[in-house]
């Protein structure tokens, strides 16, 4: 029978030293044993763990995330190490250049490029601290980034494998008091995100609303999304939705390695229907040359069509920089964009609805937590806003109207912030 990992803490442990006494204040709920030991395996027991076999988790590539066999677990063994520029371990911090954006290494996006594309498995990561994941030998890992890959897996609807290095390992084993801080930090996280199940739940808003396939080019397309807070709807090009302009204004079709008769036939209809399609598929015969689509604009890079009540816009070459186009597309997205943020370029921000009289913000640091308040505007009007964070009890925010959007002032970002607006 496989195990299941969608909302359980589980704590990947490759040593000999016993790991039961990291248990309770990791608020773990299996410990996945990577060689036998009956001695560890009793101990964490009777702490209140489930012990895993390490034949009980099978660690699959990206390219092999939809070959699940029955009965079978998989986690996903891909993902980058998450965190913003590095300082030292122990007093260094994750901070941004004085003059630029801070460089951010972040998986979110990949746990709902998996629960698009596979939506029949739990998107569960289980990258480890090696070069794979960005972690050369020898590098000094932040013992608090362990907290951090566990947030954001959860933030996004899904989850992680907790895999803590060599040197956290034996910190923790030691007793450093660095290491067991940071420890209990995480298992008060781990804690709360288990409360709170029903604030990760459901998709994105869909404003802009993402096509994705298998495959590096729509992957990629889908992270510089989200790292630029675009908050995207990430949906399988396969399962492509019906026309909605009200709700998914923009429709992002780029990086798709082929368009079929099939998914060309709804593109049209969305555009049709007044979405504004963006595309990079530019050859003469390109699906959305039809009768009827006349040209608006154009620039050095790209062209805006008009078709039926909607737009086409066309790249004129395939996306080579994804970053800039995500920018493009939030520039494009004008007053239909799900939240802005400003002042915290560490940050990802992300936007569901569950109806349409609330919208739920989820707030990612992967810096240094914010000294100062933290402004950010969601789309539409709300009358009340209520901060929650592992770290504190539920804080009223006052509410000001701009335009079509709401403020709200955060007094800090530590590490997580979920906002409920009603």
């Amino acid at each position: 029978m496989g195990v299941d990992l969608s909302k359980q803490v589980v704590l990947r442990w490759d040593s000999a030293a016993n790991c039961a006494p990291l248990v309770g204040s990791g608020s773990i709920d299996a410990v996945w044993l990577q060689a036998p030991d009956e001695t560890i395996a009793a101990a964490c027991r009777s702490a209140g763990a489930r012990v895993l076999p390490a034949n009980a988790i099978r660690l699959s590539p990206l390219a092999e995330a939809g070959s699940v066999g029955p009965g079978e677990t998989v986690a996903i063994k891909a993902g980058v190490w998450p965190g913003a520029q590095a300082g030292a371990r122990g007093g260094g911090a994750f901070v941004a250049g004085a003059t630029s954006r801070a460089w951010v290494d972040a998986n979110g996006y990949l746990i709902a490029y998996l629960r698009a594309l596979y939506p029949q498995q739990a998107p569960v990561l289980g990258y480890l601290p090696d070069r794979d994941s960005g972690i050369a030998e020898g590098k000094v890992i932040n013992y608090d980034s362990l907290e951090l890959a566990l947030v954001e897996a959860w933030s996004a609807g899904g989850n992680y494998v907790l895999a803590p290095d060599k040197a956290y390992r034996e910190a923790l084993v030691a007793g450093n008091e660095a290491a067991l801080t940071a420890w209990k930090r995480l298992g008060r996280t781990a804690a709360w995100l288990k409360e709170h199940p029903y604030l990760f739940n459901g998709p994105n808003d869909g404003a802009i609303t993402v096509l994705v396939e298998p495959g590096d080019a729509t992957a990629e397309i889908a992270n510089l999304m989200y790292r630029h807070s675009a908050s995207p709807d990430l949906v399988s090009a396969a399962r492509p939705p019906a026309p909605d302009p009200a709700r998914r204004p923009i429709l992002v079709a780029a990086g798709i390695h082929s368009v079929s008769a099939g998914l060309s036939k709804i593109l049209l209809a969305h555009a049709h229907a007044g979405v504004t399609v963006v595309t990079d598929t530019c050859d003469e015969r390109a699906w959305w040359r039809v009768s009827g689509i006349k040209l608006l604009r154009q620039f050095e890079d790209r062209e805006f069509y008009s078709l039926g009540s909607g737009r086409v816009l066309a790249y004129k070459e395939p996306v080579a920089d994804p970053g800039e186009f995500a920018q493009d597309v939030l520039d494009l997205a004008a007053g239909h964009r799900a939240v802005r943020l400003w002042e915290m370029s560490a940050a990802i921000a992300t936007v569901s609805r569950p109806n349409a009289r609330s919208a739920t913000l989820r707030l990612v640091n992967y810096g240094s937590p914010a000294r100062s308040e933290v402004m950010v505007h969601v789309r539409g009007s709300f009358s009340s806003a209520t901060a929650m964070r592992p770290e504190s009890e539920p804080l009223p925010l006052r509410t000001y109207r701009r335009g079509g959007e709401t403020e709200v002032m955060l007094p800090a970002l530590t590490r997580l912030a979920v906002v409920e607006f009603k």
